[in-house]
């Protein structure tokens, strides 16, 4: 009894004399540990503002399991659930330049006037930008290609409508020549 009772008070003094984390304030598993095993901010340093924000981070992520789930870590979820994690709400990473490089002229070509000058390159780079999207599908990209081309194609329209009305208001509004 008294080995187990020796045990015990050994293993709550070590407890008692772990460091803990300035940041997260959870206590580190081992005396000599350098880095806390909660947030993974470093145990010998100052506490720092910024640092509350990187231990909240480091918090939200999940925890490695060794057993089960996938490489990842993470649980696998049952059959028929859904996740519901930001990660699912965001659209994917687009890695395709082209595609960006088109999304930047559609949001150029919208300037009255002047953007029927960047029309022809939201469309000509849409195009690349979605035949590159099927050369290497892991880029992605394809849905913002074709939305480049289709807003540009759109926006050309609407252009070429105000660029008519412009010639012809000076027309419209001389009764000479037989305007309204």
């Amino acid at each position: 009894m008294s080995s187990e009772t020796g045990k015990t008070q050994e293993a709550q003094q070590e407890k008692q004399e772990a460091p803990v984390c300035p940041q997260c304030g959870a206590g580190a598993r081992r005396r000599e540990a350098r880095f806390c095993s909660a947030c993974g901010g470093p145990l010998e340093e100052n506490y720092r503002p910024a640092d509350a924000l990187r231990a909240s981070y480091y918090a939200q992520r999940p925890a490695n399991r060794s057993r089960g789930g996938d490489a990842k870590g993470t649980k696998p979820l049952p059959p028929g659930s859904t996740k519901s994690s930001m990660s699912t709400m965001l659209p994917d990473v687009n890695r395709n330049g082209a595609s960006t490089t088109a999304l930047a002229f559609t949001t150029y070509a919208l300037v009255p006037f002047l953007g029927i000058l960047f029309v022809p390159g939201a469309v000509l780079i849409g195009v690349a930008g979605l035949f590159y999207s099927y050369r290497a599908p892991h880029r992605g990209g394809r849905r913002a290609s074709i939305a480049s081309v289709f807003c540009g194609l759109l926006i050309l329209g609407i252009q070429l409508l105000l660029w008519w009305i412009i010639v012809n208001v000076p027309q419209w509004s001389n009764p000479a020549t037989g305007g309204y």
